[in-house]
């Protein structure tokens, strides 16, 4: 693929590309590469989309461009393209270190961290989602069956336009002297209610407790760190109307994402991690109901 790639690059106006490296893909479903547009210039990442997922690339790029233009810390889209019925999007670098190192090497930072990164995802949730994001109740879906007893409250929670990342966590967010400098990791973006993506964040933050991380980061400084988020975007944006039900929607999606992964012979996630989070979800559910 690596001469594909070259080629592709080349023909998009970086005939002088040089160092392209694979990078960490993580838990996606897309490879990421490094590369030098001249040995002058700084790094870029390319990343290849599956075959066929002409959709995801564009939700990714309208996303990002659309955070740019708000002046929001996300890469800048510098090229789109297709190599071989795969998508192909290039973008600048962002300098920094992901969140959670840092909160590894020092645990008196989370709450902070967490004020900062809460502060940025209320700034997007202020941005209007491009139209291309735009899908009715789309948000919804994402949460599965088990959001039933709850989808009509769902259906009328106000806002729904704005700007969602839903992938929003000290992995795919890096920070450099305590600020943010980039936001990473489009791929599950869509239009919906903000406070129902600050309740996926915190749902994330319940499966890194719930995947056993005690021996990286104890469970108490990710809890500091989520008050810190909570707090940040609260300040930024407002309080939370529904807290209860953005958390319901949050552990909902998570499980259902999770339950996918888990399913993978490779996987990191756990069974016994994910029914966990869905003993969580099913209680958070019943706990949005009325009169709960």
């Amino acid at each position: 693929m690596t001469d594909e790639i070259r080629a592709w690059l080349a023909g998009e106006g970086f005939p002088g590309a040089t160092g392209l490296t694979a990078m960490n893909r993580g838990l996606g479903g897309t490879e990421l590469w490094s590369f030098q547009p001249d040995p002058e210039e700084s790094s870029l990442v390319l990343r290849l989309f599956g075959p066929g997922a002409y959709a995801s690339a564009e939700r990714e790029a309208l996303a990002m461009e659309a955070a740019s233009r708000h002046g929001l810390p996300v890469p800048l889209v510098m090229a789109r393209g297709v190599i071989d019925h795969r998508p192909v999007l290039v973008s600048t670098f962002a300098q920094g270190v992901p969140a959670f190192a840092a909160l590894v090497a020092s645990p008196a930072t989370a709450p902070g961290i967490g004020q900062a990164m809460g502060e940025v995802l209320g700034r997007l949730h202020q941005v209007a989602a491009p139209e291309g994001l735009s899908s009715p109740g789309a948000w919804i879906d994402r949460g599965g069956p088990a959001l039933s007893p709850v989808r009509s409250y769902l259906e009328a929670v106000p806002n729904q336009e704005r700007l969602l990342h839903l992938d929003y966590h000290p992995l795919n967010v890096l920070v450099e002297y305590g600020a943010i400098t980039g936001v990473i990791d489009w791929e599950n973006t869509m239009a919906g209610p903000p406070h129902m993506d600050l309740g996926r964040s915190r749902a994330i933050l319940r499966a890194i407790i719930a995947g056993s991380v005690e021996a990286l980061v104890p469970s108490e400084v990710i809890l500091a760190f989520e008050q810190g988020l909570v707090e940040g975007h609260d300040a930024t944006y407002g309080i939370d109307p529904h807290p209860a039900l953005s958390m319901a929607w949050g552990l909902a999606m998570t499980v259902e994402d999770l339950e996918k992964q888990a399913r993978r012979p490779d996987s990191p996630i756990s069974p016994e991690a994910v029914t966990r989070l869905a003993a969580e979800r099913d209680a958070a559910i019943n706990a949005a109901l009325p009169g709960a």
